[in-house]
């Protein structure tokens, strides 16, 4: 693992859009960035997407494991975070956890939508930036702008059920909550 890649744990709110969830997963696999996650992240995923309909709980399930397997080396382990969840983290006792886990897994970026429910002073004082994945993806790519444009086609050409072209996925990303991102990368796609 880098040392010198951001650490990114990515909220439930970010991982459900499945199209930026797999645009997520494929920068951290290509070694953009560090993906950092638990288990709690992950059943939290599940059951958010069985719940709305968008996957049965098989396939949900079969998702999960798949990404636990593959990013097993950053997960962060409960014995790092549990005893610091507090109720100064988040107005949201759901999101407690989650920040927590951030700062015993030593994360320097939290991804999400709900930015309201991530204002803790204690995410501050570690260093810990939250944005949303529009946000940091657009950072991403100004910083690497190659890499993540190939990684994004890459991310195109991995869909085969159905197929998808790069300028199909920039659509897919905008609706899924990345429109700034989406209209950058397609004028790398186009250029």
């Amino acid at each position: 693992m880098d040392d010198h890649l951001d650490r990114v744990f990515i909220d439930t709110s970010e991982l459900f859009p499945f199209t930026i969830m797999d645009v997520m997963l494929t920068l951290s696999d290509e070694l953009i960035f560090t993906w950092v996650w638990t288990d709690e992240l992950l059943d939290e995923w599940e059951a958010v997407i069985v719940r709305e309909g968008r996957r049965g709980l098989e396939s949900a399930r079969s998702v999960a494991n798949t990404a636990r397997a593959h990013f097993a080396s950053s997960l962060i382990g409960p014995a790092l975070y549990r005893d610091q969840i507090t109720a100064d983290l988040s107005p949201d006792p759901g999101d407690r956890a989650h920040v927590a886990a951030c700062l015993g897994g030593r994360a320097t970026v939290l991804i999400t939508r709900n930015l309201k429910h991530y204002q803790s002073p204690k995410l501050a004082e570690h260093g810990v930036r939250v944005m949303t994945a529009d946000d940091y993806l657009c950072e991403l790519l100004r910083q690497r702008p190659e890499a993540v444009t190939d990684s994004f086609i890459a991310t195109a050409n991995a869909r085969t059920r159905p197929p998808v072209t790069p300028d199909e996925l920039a659509d897919r990303i905008a609706g899924a909550g990345a429109p700034t991102f989406a209209a950058r990368v397609r004028r790398r796609l186009d250029g």
